[in-house]
């Protein structure tokens, strides 16, 4: 079924027996811990296209169902994501139980509950690596850690976890600092192994895998019924685009950062004859990639992580270099030009760590960006040497 919707993904009709089980599962760890005295907490792990968003949205449902075995509870459910977080307000629109105002940014939730002395029973947390390892006093939260800071208010917490789409030092996330922080309450993990987003072979999503650690092996044979395509002009890439996008609808260009302002201050994806912007956070309610104007932009991580989309073009920019003497792609972080994702983090002082987390950093975004399509990936890179070795896998 093509998807028309950034709520498409979160449709809890369509659950397969595996994600029936995993929310039984969920709702009896949280029927179990509800009546304990320590907080506790249960970790959802998995890749970008595993399903973490729809076991969240139809576990919300059934603790605010008024008929359900949760009826009695005070539960609310926090994103760090402004786009993601307009899709599950829109969301509320059609439950009959659930509000707006029952999905809020977790800095809103901490400092309003510090300020009202509010505690709850469940707190659901989306994309929980993107919550704050560090204080950031210009966006209002002064404490250290948002998970440590959540955990405090509830007697139940679920939160999603994936470290392949850590994005920045300042959310910062290691399995030694997830596992620190959980250490003192009981908690449980469930690990999510299926690939319910893209509908590709076997062999694409292990290619795509290896290409995200900077191996570059030969293209998968058998592409079954997935568009997989490599080009040589990102103009052409973004055709193509254009043609699955007036046929099926949802098919945008992604690009990595790396590509300079002009001296009139536009911001723009650059590459032989394509240019378009990039995509420019907006306060309106509908997605980014909802948008219809949007095929006229160039999405990034800000706008299209945790969003599915029919078809993806995915532009490397150029930090993203090709190293003959090794045959594989590497990071040139003097070339990242979006520098808030390297800020200093107190629990990073090691310089070698450091240099090798700004590699990870940016093949997590590949890896989160090449992710996006349904139905068909298509890829070209800035870096002129690294495009031709593309092109001869």
């Amino acid at each position: 079924m093509l998807n028309n919707s950034a709520l498409t993904k979160f449709n809890v009709a369509e659950l397969t027996p595996e994600q029936i089980q995993q929310i039984a599962q969920l709702e009896n760890f949280i029927g179990q811990h509800l009546v304990q005295d320590s907080p506790a907490v249960a970790i959802i792990e998995g890749e970008a296209g595993a399903g973490k968003s729809v076991i969240l949205t139809k576990l919300f449902q059934d603790l605010k169902d008024q008929n359900g075995k949760f009826a009695q509870t005070n539960s609310i459910f926090t994103v760090n994501h402004p786009e993601l977080l307009k899709v599950y307000q829109e969301l509320a629109k059609e439950q009959p139980n659930l509000r707006k105002a029952d999905y809020v940014r977790p800095t809103s939730l901490i400092n309003n509950a510090y300020k009202t002395d509010k505690t709850y029973d469940i707190i659901l947390i989306d994309e929980g690596h993107l919550l704050l390892s560090k204080p950031e006093p210009y966006i209002k939260f002064t404490q250290i850690n948002q998970l440590e800071e959540l955990i405090k208010l509830a007697k139940v917490v679920i939160v999603v976890f994936d470290f392949k789409q850590v994005m920045q030092t300042k959310m910062y996330w290691d399995r030694e600092m997830l596992t620190r922080i959980v250490a003192p309450y009981p908690h449980e993990f469930l690990h999510l192994d299926t690939q319910y987003r893209m509908q590709a072979p076997q062999a694409i999503l292990d290619w795509i895998n290896t290409l995200t650690t900077g191996e570059i092996h030969p293209r998968p044979a058998d592409l079954g019924t997935y568009d997989f395509k490599i080009f040589d002009r990102a103009a052409a890439l973004y055709a193509l685009i254009q043609q699955k996008n007036a046929e099926v609808g949802l098919s945008r260009v992604v690009a990595t950062t790396g590509f300079q302002r002009t001296s009139a201050g536009e911001h723009n994806v650059t590459m032989d004859d394509f240019n378009l912007p990039w995509d420019e956070y907006d306060v309106q309610p509908t997605p980014w990639a909802e948008r219809p104007e949007s095929i006229n932009e160039v999405g990034s991580i800000y706008t299209i992580q945790g969003f599915d989309l029919n078809y993806v073009g995915v532009i490397l920019g150029p930090p993203f270099e090709y190293d003959a003497t090794t045959d594989r792609i590497v990071v040139n972080p003097d070339k990242v030009t979006h520098t808030e994702i390297y800020k200093r983090h107190p629990e990073l002082t090691d310089p070698a760590n450091i240099e090798m987390l700004k590699q990870t950093i940016m093949f997590n975004v590949l890896d989160v960006l090449m992710k996006r399509g349904i139905y068909g990936l298509y890829i070209t890179a800035a870096d002129d040497a690294l495009r031709a070795r593309l092109l001869e896998v």
